[in-house]
């Protein structure tokens, strides 16, 4: 009998095989970029290595990963700073929680990481998937990356397929790091220049919503690579950075000083539809193109769309070609490209 993990992998090998004779060009456009968010996390747990393999299958031109540094100083792909929402963390290291429940990575050792498995993400409450219709919440299939065999899993891609597939990279809660005496941004830029990323023409995006973290990258570590400021909520207490500020003509401004673009939430964007049913523009995308700064919008997806959309490429056609954004993070990296494709956009 298969065991079950190697008949994942041949389902995984089956859709590869089905992409990959798909035709399509050696380096994705950089027209409008399709950035698969956390992998093809719509389709398999995200920040997995099987994830990202979809994603390039399925044809992605960036794949996002979020790093956090364990213990150890090793730099693993995970979205949160703690591990009780993607992991079973709780059954494998009982009683290791601190006093809120939370088991941060920062107290484990990479070698107790990886004796944990990756399961679609809960809801708030803990108590199921945070997304119906998913892979299936109770599967333990998945294993924790390592940004390195995230790095090695895509230049295996570009030697073996011949396609490149970019890194667009988001460094986690520096603050909190540094209460661990870790250093993500560093450890991140010295990995990276290991496996050669060290210009701004490389197929890299780093991303913080930590305005200090990248002016420290552009000015203090002097890195070449593209940067972009992602745009938050104050209230969501990302970090000292204020999101409000940054979101005016002279906070955009003072970003272009020191980075390449802006991530904002779609819902700075986009705010709705008015009495006669046109859309609600900011004006936020109009004020960084005047800046020379790309526009990377956050977090479309097929399966939670806002009310102003009524399908999924209702909603691509609202930020490509209503908008003009220059790319976006998505869950469905498939249906990105082939709505592109169709539309002659990519």
């Amino acid at each position: 009998m298969i065991h079950k993990k190697y008949l994942l992998f041949l389902i995984c090998c089956g859709f590869v095989m089905i992409y990959l004779t798909l035709p399509y060009n050696t380096l994705a456009s950089q027209e409008k970029l399709v950035i698969a968010h956390r992998g093809a996390s719509g389709y398999l747990p995200e920040h997995t290595l099987e994830s990202a393999v979809l994603a390039f299958a399925m044809k992605a031109d960036f794949l996002e990963l979020d790093v956090v540094m364990t213990r150890d100083g090793h730099l693993i792909v995970m979205h949160d700073l703690t591990l009780n929402a993607t992991t079973n963390v709780d059954e494998i290291f009982p009683g290791r929680s601190g006093t809120n429940g939370k088991y941060l990575t920062m107290e484990f050792s990479l070698a107790e990481i990886k004796n944990l498995r990756v399961h679609e993400r809960s809801n708030k409450r803990g108590s199921g998937p945070a997304f119906k219709g998913r892979f299936p919440y109770e599967s333990l299939l998945f294993e924790v990356p390592t940004l390195e065999e995230m790095l090695q899993l895509v230049n295996g891609f570009k030697q073996s397929h011949g396609r490149v597939m970019g890194l667009y990279i988001e460094i986690k809660g520096a603050e909190i790091h540094r209460q661990y005496n870790l250093d993500p941004a560093k450890k991140l830029l010295a990995i990276l220049e290991g496996y050669d990323y060290r210009e701004a023409s490389d197929p890299i995006w780093i991303q913080s919503f930590d305005a200090e973290v990248l002016k420290t990258m552009r000015q203090k570590h002097k890195t070449r690579l593209k940067l972009l400021q992602l745009i938050g909520e104050n209230r969501w207490r990302l970090s000292a950075t204020d999101f409000d500020y940054l979101k005016t003509e002279v906070g955009l401004n003072e970003v272009a000083g020191y980075a390449d673009g802006i991530g904002p939430w779609m819902n700075h964007v986009v705010t709705g539809k008015n009495i006669s049913g046109d859309l609600k523009l900011t004006g936020i995308v109009t004020m960084a193109h005047h800046l020379n700064l790309k526009v990377h919008l956050y977090t479309l997806r097929a399966d939670r769309l806002p009310d102003y959309a009524e399908t999924f490429e209702d909603l691509l056609h609202i930020f490509f070609n209503l908008v003009q954004v220059d790319g976006i993070f998505t869950d469905f990296p498939d249906r990105a490209v082939k709505y592109l494709e169709k539309t002659s956009l990519h």
